[in-house]
């Protein structure tokens, strides 16, 4: 006997279920002192399986709910039949609704206080059979819900643009483990000339480890209730790009300020070694260009291969750069106005390096790095929950999210980042850099 819609979709949650225990198999394999390689194909190779299976059912559900569609569309139509309408032609995905699927998982979420399992059924009933059968290889835990892979690294991929070191062409190195170790050279080995039957003096490179251990980063964004009623693109697009902003804006300064110290990732000023490091350039053409030509050369002279190099600075310092001028009223940097660059290479500004620093309390931060020996680590999980109940702090004050008729939807995720080799960042502070 053929199965029905539901024993379809029952078979699609079990597929996924099996999906997610092959998975958690991989990663314990994985994370294991001495690694099992034959163990790990093996596993990977349930995991295919498995995968292919989830497939196959998926694709049984919503054939079955596109029958069921058709079969409600004709009922009571008689032997009256029309022509069928012509099939539209296939567009290409609006690129602004990347991620949007996020975006549905916290409103259907929300709206059944977490419950994985109602927000699947919601899903299915607005009509978002692709969305639910993601959510169905979610999986639920005490800290909400972590949601698949793929929508985890869509928002990575949401983040790269605002983010300016992700922005700038720093590597992101899956770490599924939790921490990771980085062989790298600490010095080199040598070579000599020597007379014909002379003895060739040995030497040998010697190597030290770069550590990355996640650092979790939470965010908080209030939603208002009405609006997650809602089953919108408009909807999904709103509650995305809120979650993405709150992330974006704290990682920022976490990669760039942070010292390392408790639960804080270390920054890139934080890594920069001090004799790459310069204070207090004064805000005269000559000052500037000196200090923009030493930063470069520092970094060039530590014999990084300047792959991805660029500028990180605040808005106010590029334009005060912008517009600079030499004795002759000509301006010193034409590049940043014609294309975005300084001395050819890329700049990203950002408010969350501040103007405000030094004893006059006008200084800021200018970053050179070449961006290509800048890891970042990320554990490629997210996990989503909410409450109706919660309070929050807001410019000091308490609010209520029940009494504001709101939902708190909180996002974790997890992350760390490290240089290849430290010589590849340099800087300085501005004095009065600002136009």
């Amino acid at each position: 006997m053929p199965k029905d819609l539901n024993d379809l979709r029952r078979d699609r949650k079990t597929a996924a279920a099996a999906m997610q225990t092959c998975a958690d198999k991989i990663a314990a394999l994985e994370a294991a002192e001495t690694p099992d390689a034959t163990a790990i194909a093996a596993a990977v190779a349930e995991f295919e399986t498995a995968e292919a299976a989830f497939k196959d059912a998926s694709a049984r559900v919503i054939r079955a709910e596109a029958v069921e569609t058709a079969q409600a569309a004709a009922a009571g139509e008689g032997d009256v039949q029309d022509p069928p309408a012509p099939r539209p032609a296939a567009t290409a995905k609006n690129p602004e609704h990347a991620g949007i699927e996020i975006g549905f998982m916290m409103s259907a979420l929300a709206n059944n206080k977490g419950d994985k399992d109602k927000a699947v059924a919601q899903l299915e009933r607005d009509g978002h059979s692709g969305i639910s059968a993601s959510l169905t290889g979610a999986t639920d835990g005490a800290g909400g819900v972590t949601i698949p892979r793929a929508q985890a690294t869509d928002i990575i991929g949401l983040l790269r643009p605002r983010v300016t070191v992700r922005a700038s062409g720093a590597r992101t190195i899956d770490m599924p483990a939790g921490q990771l170790r980085h062989a790298r050279q600490s010095s080199a080995a040598t070579a000599t000339y020597g007379a014909e039957l002379a003895a060739t003096v040995p030497s040998q490179p010697s190597f030290d480890t770069v550590q990355q251990n996640f650092k979790k980063l939470t965010s908080l964004v209030p939603i208002s209730n009405t609006l997650l009623r809602q089953s919108s693109v408009a909807m999904a697009m709103l509650v995305r790009d809120d979650m993405i902003r709150v992330m974006a804006l704290r990682e920022d300064l976490g990669f760039l300020r942070n010292d390392g110290t408790g639960d804080l990732p270390k920054g890139l000023l934080s890594w920069v070694p001090g004799a790459n490091f310069e204070t207090g350039v004064a805000a005269t053409a000559a000052a500037a260009e000196a200090a923009v030509r030493r930063a470069v050369d520092r970094v060039e002279e530590g014999n990084v291969a300047m792959v991805r190099p660029g500028w990180i600075m605040r808005p106010s310092a590029k334009n005060w750069l912008a517009n600079l001028r030499d004795p002759n009223g000509n301006l010193l940097f034409t590049s940043i106005d014609q294309n975005g660059t300084l001395r050819g290479f890329p700049i990203q500004t950002t408010t969350q390096l501040p103007n405000n620093l030094g004893a006059g309390t006008n200084e800021t931060e200018v970053i050179f790095a070449d961006f290509d020996e800048i890891m970042i680590g990320d554990s490629l999980v997210v996990t989503i929950s909410s409450s109706t109940e919660a309070a929050y702090f807001e410019g000091g004050v308490i609010k209520s999210a029940f009494q504001n008729d709101q939902t708190l939807m909180r996002t974790v995720a997890e992350h760390d980042l490290a240089p290849a080799h430290d010589a590849a960042i340099a800087g300085f502070t501005g004095v009065d850099w600002s136009l």
